[in-house]
This record gives C-alpha cells, structure tokens and sequence, in this order.
C-alpha cells in the first residue's frame, strides 16, 4: 500500500509535477487531496472533486466526492483509494488527472503521474486458485535492465515428468507477467509448473481437482 498526499489551495496556487512510483499488483493505496481554503473573506459551497482522466492499469474504488462547506482558512481531506494492475507495463508512464470545482468560482485540475517499479528478483507465484477448475493463473517476475531481453519457459508437467503443455517459450523483456492455464483437456492430478530463464530455475505445484 502506498499513499500519496497533496495539498490543493482552493485559492489559485501553481503546483509543481511530481512522478510516484507504484508496484505493480499492490492494493489499496491511496491519494490524499487535502483542500485547503486560503480566502480571507469567502467560504467554498459544494466543493466536487471527480477523476476526469484514467488509466487501465489503476483501479479506483470512487471516482468522485463532495465537500459541502469549506469555510475561509479551512482544510479538509478527501482520500481516492486504488488497486495497480499486476501487469502493468514497467516501460509506460502512466496519469490521472482530478477536476476540483464548487458552484461559484474554483476550477482547478491536479494530475498525477505515476512510473512503475522493476522487479527486484525473479519469482515464480503458487498459481491461484488452487486447486482449480478448469483454468488458474500462474504469475511470475523478471528482474533487470529494461532494455535487456531474458529467454523463459514456463511448462506445465504431470506427476511422472512428461510434459503437458507449455505455456511460455520465448524471449521477454524484464516486467510482471500473469498467463491463464487452462486444464480441460486433462485428468484431475497433481501437476508441477516450471519456469526457467537463465540460471533461474523455480518449481511449484498444482492440483487439478474436477
């Protein structure tokens, strides 16, 4: 969980742009709008702050709130909670932008840009769920230089070691990768996946349970 915190003024101020950094697949993070009324005289009626700009790769749980009164040197908060897509890219760069009015005079827009953080490691995930029926989903991270390119395989094998299918046999760029597996055309069984990329070889196992 991640949260970020900003300060509006409801009284014109220009903010300087920032870049945050999200893990890809982490939920319930947080973006905290603290509006803070700097008039001397006036107070904000109604004060609506409505997500204008999305992305596919975050989720918000809502996508609007209302202030009713902001009175002359007031703060309040409003918090947008949010869940990033496993998958999201690691080379993109990604903004949302929120639009803050009132029914008199305030209009204002503050954007967010956010950059997705590397993998630090390579792992290979207990796919889920599982045991399953007929499809689960197994994921796992490559580590590294995003220029770089890593050979993987991932193959899916019954309790004997024959190869049943194989679901990933190409190069990839580092990133978060999450890949369906579907078991219809096989019997219910223990079987082991595999994912091996360089030195990197990780084994888990899944039960196919019909």
């Amino acid at each position: 969980m991640k949260t970020i915190a900003i300060i509006i003024l409801i009284v014109g101020a220009i903010q300087s742009q920032s870049i945050y950094e999200l893990t890809p697949g982490i939920k319930e993070n947080q973006i905290v709008l603290q509006l803070s009324n700097i008039s001397q005289s006036q107070s904000a009626e109604n004060v609506e702050v409505k997500l204008i700009r999305q992305s596919s790769n975050i989720k918000f749980n809502t996508t609007e709130a209302n202030i009713k009164n902001l009175n002359k040197k007031e703060e309040k908060e409003i918090a947008f909670s949010f869940d990033v897509n496993y998958v999201a890219d690691i080379l993109k760069q990604d903004t949302v932008e929120f639009l803050i009015t009132d029914n008199k005079t305030i209009y204002q827009t503050k954007q967010f840009i956010f950059s997705y953080t590397s993998p630090r490691e390579y792992r290979l995930e207990q796919n889920y769920p599982n045991p399953f029926n007929p499809s689960t989903k197994i994921r796992y991270t490559i580590p590294g230089n995003v220029e770089t390119r890593h050979v993987v395989s991932l193959r899916i094998y019954d309790i004997l070691g024959n190869e049943v299918a194989t679901l990933v046999n190409e190069e990839k760029q580092p990133g978060y990768y999450e890949i369906d597996f579907n078991a219809s055309n096989i019997a219910s069984e223990v079987y082991i996946y595999r994912l091996v990329t360089g030195k990197f070889v990780s084994t888990k196992k899944m039960i196919l349970l019909r």
